[in-house]
């Protein structure tokens, strides 16, 4: 099973010459400023890199299953980044499980799919735009159109709940994309949860590396 997750992976990124999924997106500049501790954040506002993209890369317009990626320098592992990946999904106890096209950047939520395992805590990480944004339709021009963004995650537990966690401030456009990967770049002591498909996660994103173009 493993194997042909990877294989697959690889040749979709090959054909695409770019990540497997959310192979076009818009880079942007901006800053994260923690508002709890349920996660391990920088302890004070910290400047970050990301990436707005469409997974299946329809064109225009056209509603797509909407990815926010966010790097966080010096967060992760020994002084590496921590590389934060979200898709537009619901954000029930099921709706936030799965991904869910959007028609737009700045309405409803976008979810980890999969919770944190931190400690003995699972924690699910989505984020939802300002509520005073005003509507950018799903096109990579509405985004950079629609500068500044602001979008506000928050952590969910079990039972449901939601509570605010950072604020990100997107205010410029431009430079690098990383190769954002949740599966190599995270904090220590802080991985996905079941197990078993944070293996499937970690064969996926190995096999898109892979297959992308050095």
């Amino acid at each position: 099973m493993a194997g042909l997750v990877s294989t697959g992976f690889r040749g979709l990124a090959a054909l695409r010459r770019a990540p497997a999924f959310h192979p076009g997106g818009v880079v942007l500049r901006g800053e994260l400023r923690p508002v709890a501790d349920d996660l391990p954040w920088p302890r004070a506002t910290t400047s970050v890199v990301a990436r707005l993209s469409k997974g299946a890369g329809t064109p225009g317009r056209l509603p797509d299953a909407l990815g926010l990626a966010v790097r966080i320098p010096g967060a992760g592992r020994d002084g590496g980044p921590w590389d934060i990946t979200l898709t537009t999904s619901g954000s029930g106890h099921l709706g936030r499980l799965l991904p869910r096209p959007a028609a737009a950047w700045t309405r409803g939520a976008y979810s980890s799919l999969v919770p944190y395992r931190r400690a003995d805590r699972l924690v699910w990480l989505a984020a939802w735009a300002e509520a005073s944004s005003p509507r950018a339709e799903a096109s990579l021009d509405a985004v950079r159109a629609a500068i500044p963004l602001r979008f506000v995650l928050r952590t969910g537990r079990e039972d449901g709940r939601w509570c605010d966690s950072a604020v990100l401030t997107l205010t410029g456009v431009g430079g690098d994309a990383p190769s954002f990967d949740p599966m190599l770049n995270h904090p220590e002591g802080l991985g996905f949860a079941p197990d078993w498909l944070a293996r499937v996660r970690e064969r996926a994103y190995a096999g898109s590396r892979a297959g992308r173009p050095s």
